[in-house]
């Protein structure tokens, strides 16, 4: 495909199959005929290459040195993700021999990153059969690809099995119901981690490394609907641009998909009203049992990390507290075990599949008022997220049990999630003003919430086998009361002047 400017651009979904898949795969009446083209059987052998220090990777880009039979190709690619798919821009050029040529990525980012002079050399070897058919679908087509190889970096091996849907022609409606129908008859696993990225890891040894969310950037003029694709598909980007650390068992990658699944909940429920309820409280559903487990894993994360050490320094017996940590570091690492089964799940690739389709189907998204412009929909919508969270908050003070808490601090994180997602459309300052008044409740709600969540999971690791755990509880209980008591009074005086402000959108 080429986007608006003519430039070539890459839209796929990537799908890592099971063992025989492949074979699975090409039974279906997708992969034969009349919907699908013969298919080509080839052997890529890719080479990506790179500076010493890493110069392109650390830039979003990737250039590569293709052998396909006789050919060599050229290929730069900069990094792109957008929902559940990723979009890349891509430039190709014609090579005689196996090693790059700067001149021919002069017009693309590759001559901005590099430092004069700089040595390319290679990073990582891709070596795989590739199958191809050309698959046509509700007025589009897709090309789908069967990738079987290897990956090779650093002494190290990897191997690929995996599916690529890129989208050639039509909507991107059309490459999410051929992914559904696919998925139904052979459950797959979605994925977005590149060749080279698992390459650079490889060389290098390291984990997945987790991604931060990025902002929304919202035309005022954009519909109602496109405004919730755009926002759908930012957080389902950094939801999936996350489970890779989040399987490895990175703490930060947890917490990351954590906040993703947040904001996508936050997503559906700025535009909760002018949606269709069905289909929204499915989607609603699966992510709160998605929440749920990773929340689980988080907890104990902080828990271990953060809250006994902290305890511990301010406790006259650290010692007594330092008892809890290792029943708890076993309970962590059976909820990041939990999370890991969940995101490895069919239940995960569908409900990704779910969310990122649903906006491309106008018909079946909501009400018509989703097609008025968004600056007409955002003060109705953020006024809705206000009163319910001042509705939890009306008899709330500094003294109240974190129990009483608990439900206006989810109603003001929606609140806070949805101002960003809309923040475009009013003035910088009164925008960051009001969130960091937001950000103030939150922070000081959030330490008597995780007080109480401490107090809950140390409890359960004594439950009814351990009750030699009940000092160490109870130290830990002694330890936190001050701390929290300052955080109360500090939340009480940031509500009341959170609700003394008039919105910025009124």
């Amino acid at each position: 495909m080429v986007d608006r400017e003519g430039q070539p651009i890459e839209v796929e979904l990537k799908f890592i199959l099971s063992p025989n898949a492949e074979r699975r795969l090409a039974k279906l009446p997708e992969f034969g005929p009349p919907m699908a083209s013969a298919p080509i059987t080839r052997r890529l052998v890719s080479t990506y290459f790179d500076t010493a220090d890493c110069d392109l990777a650390r830039n979003g880009i990737s250039l590569r040195v293709r052998r396909d039979g006789e050919k060599r190709v050229q290929t730069v690619k900069s990094r792109g993700m957008t929902g559940a798919f990723s979009s890349r821009d891509e430039w190709e050029e014609p090579l005689t021999s196996d090693v790059p040529d700067i001149a021919l990525a002069s017009g693309t980012p590759v001559a901005n990153v590099l430092p004069r002079g700089a040595q390319l050399r290679p990073v990582a070897v891709s070596d795989i059969v590739r199958i191809t058919r050309l698959i046509q679908i509700d007025g589009g087509a897709v090309e789908a690809a069967v990738d079987v190889g290897s990956i090779a970096a650093g002494g190290a091996n990897e191997p690929v099995r995996e599916l690529e849907l890129e989208l050639k022609d039509g909507s991107q409606a059309a490459l999410y119901r051929l992914s559904l129908a696919l998925h139904a008859s052979e459950p797959l696993r979605i994925d977005v981690e590149s060749k080279a990225a698992r390459g650079y890891r490889l060389r290098h040894g390291r984990a997945p490394e987790a991604v931060e969310a990025k902002d929304v950037a919202l035309d005022p003029d954009v519909s109602g609907a496109g405004a919730l694709r755009i926002v759908v598909a930012n957080a389902l980007g950094h939801l999936l641009a996350n489970r890779a650390p989040a399987l490895a068992g990175e703490p930060e990658g947890i917490h990351q998909t954590r906040i993703a699944i947040r904001r996508l909940r936050s997503a559906l429920q700025l535009f909760r009203p002018h949606l269709e309820p069905h289909a929204m409280g499915l989607l609603e559903a699966e992510l709160g049992t998605l929440g749920r487990i990773i929340g689980e894993a988080r907890d104990w994360d902080v828990f271990i990390g953060q809250f006994l050490p902290e305890a511990a320094k301010r406790s006259v017996d650290p010692d007594l507290i330092e008892m809890l940590r290792r029943p708890a570091q076993m309970r962590a690492a059976a909820a990041h075990a939990e999370s890991g089964r969940k995101l490895d799940e069919a239940s995960y690739t569908s409900l990704v599949l779910g969310l990122a389709a649903w906006p491309e189907e106008a018909h079946a998204l909501g009400d018509k008022r989703l097609s008025l412009p968004l600056r007409d929909l955002a003060p109705d919508l953020l006024d809705r997220l206000l009163k319910k969270a001042e509705k939890r908050g009306g008899h709330v003070h500094a003294h109240s049990p974190a129990t009483d808490l608990h439900p206006l601090r989810k109603s003001l994180k929606k609140l806070r999630y949805g101002v960003e997602f809309l923040a475009a459309l009013y003035p910088h300052k009164a925008v960051a003003d009001y969130v960091k008044r937001l950000k103030r409740v939150l922070k000081e709600q959030g330490a008597v919430n995780d007080a109480a969540v401490a107090i809950r999971l140390a409890e359960e690791l004594a439950g009814s086998q351990h009750p030699e755990l009940a000092p160490a509880i109870g130290a830990l209980a002694q330890s936190s009361e001050g701390a929290t008591a300052g955080a109360r009074r500090k939340f009480g005086k940031a509500w009341d002047a959170l609700r003394n402000e008039t919105p910025f959108w009124r």
